[in-house]
């Protein structure tokens, strides 16, 4: 192969790789099935490309299909990637076994999740056995600025970052108490950093009560957020609210000083 056909061969590749990737990337919780021709119109993708693609991926087990209705969904080899990934991951491995002993506890649901664009996506969801029904699956996201764990990352992160999250998300009612108005949000930033957790309260759902805390690397990037949730006329209590901000930014303090973080 001579070296223009060699480079072409390498650009075709990277073509092939990007759209299957693509391709991948549309599968999420609002789409968790999906036919080809959804796929296609998503991309505006040839439809026998994204065929093809499909197949590519059925048989290295990163998609499944439904042969009665046509549908794909992803596959166990997905899943067996998330845990070689969680196993390398640090701040997934020192924060599980603390946010296990602090929902048993306290008798609240714990959660830890890391940044990803606008959203915050969660890695870990640990219950009480009185608060399964708030369980959230893993890689389930929320919206940064309506989350208590987003919100603590907001209110940690280079402030021209954050401004630029929330000029990018989609500010809309989740509730009729959410915030939508970005002036509110940055004062609810400030106070989250004034006393080192947010509390947020009916905002994400009604009824229901979250405290953050940030998670910090050893140089001093706010990483992920951790958070308790229980029923918001549990959490809303002066004296439990005390409570469990001091646990959540204990355990929170915990992970970060694993991580190499120390406070100035």
């Amino acid at each position: 192969m001579t070296q223009p056909e060699e480079s072409q061969h390498k650009v075709s590749n990277t073509k092939s790789v990007s759209k299957t990737l693509a391709i991948l990337s549309t599968f999420d919780e609002t789409a968790p099935m999906q036919r080809t021709s959804d796929i296609a119109m998503k991309l505006d993708m040839n439809i026998s490309t994204v065929s093809r693609h499909l197949n590519t991926m059925l048989d290295w087990g990163f998609l499944e299909r439904d042969d009665s209705t046509g549908f794909y969904y992803p596959g166990l080899e997905i899943v067996a990637l998330a845990g070689a990934a969680l196993q390398n991951n640090d701040v997934f491995r020192h924060a599980f076994p603390e946010l296990q002993r602090l929902s048993y506890k306290y008798d609240v649901h714990g959660h830890m999740g890391i940044p990803r664009k606008t959203d915050v996506a969660h890695l870990i969801s640990s219950s009480s056995e009185r608060t399964m029904e708030l369980f959230i699956p893993m890689g389930h996201r929320q919206p940064m600025y309506c989350s208590a764990m987003g919100r603590a990352l907001l209110a940690y992160m280079a402030p021209a970052r954050a401004e630029d999250i929330l000029k990018n998300s989609n500010l809309q009612k989740r509730t009729p108490d959410t915030l939508t108005d970005r002036w509110e949000i940055r004062q609810e930033l400030i106070r989250t950093k004034q006393r080192g957790y947010c509390l947020l309260l009916n905002e994400l759902t009604e009824g229901k009560g979250s405290i953050a805390a940030p998670v910090f690397d050893r140089h001093r990037n706010v990483i992920a957020a951790i958070s308790v949730s229980a029923g918001v006329h549990s959490i809303s209590q002066p004296q439990r609210e005390r409570e469990l901000a001091k646990a959540v930014m204990h355990v929170a303090s915990k992970i970060s000083g694993k991580l190499g973080y120390y406070p100035r």
